[in-house]
């Protein structure tokens, strides 16, 4: 039977061995109206993923399809003990990179490995 606690375990290392510590932000919003219905909304805090990230890597001329992957888009491994979420943003090298896709890579058992983030500018 595969171990996918100690291949969780291989990830973290190698992600950590090539990579460095990363933090994924959800911007909070204010507090508001809708404009169609005059109902209040209500202000939503921020949140934050801490994890591990590899450096980023390139997309094969042959992945991008103008829709899915679109020219610009690159990917890295994510570790963390927290799920992160699309539209969440990544800053790298001063730039802000968002998430557009989460690939997991879990177990039936709910032990994920790692995961890999699509990232947009």
């Amino acid at each position: 039977m595969f171990n996918y606690s100690e291949a969780r375990a291989t990830a973290e290392a190698l992600i950590g061995e090539f990579g460095e510590s990363a933090t994924l932000v959800k911007p909070g919003t204010d507090a508001g109206y809708d404009p169609n219905t005059g109902d209040p909304i209500p202000s939503a805090p921020g949140s934050y993923v801490d994890g591990l990230i590899t450096p980023l890597l390139s997309y094969k001329s042959t992945e991008v399809d103008g829709e899915l992957i679109q020219t610009g888009d690159s990917y890295c491994f994510f570790h963390s003990d927290e799920a992160p979420e699309i539209g969440m943003v990544l800053t790298i090298n001063g730039h802000g990179w968002r998430v557009v896709s989460i690939v997991d890579l879990t177990s039936v058992d709910g032990v994920n490995v790692f995961r890999k983030l699509q990232l947009r500018r």
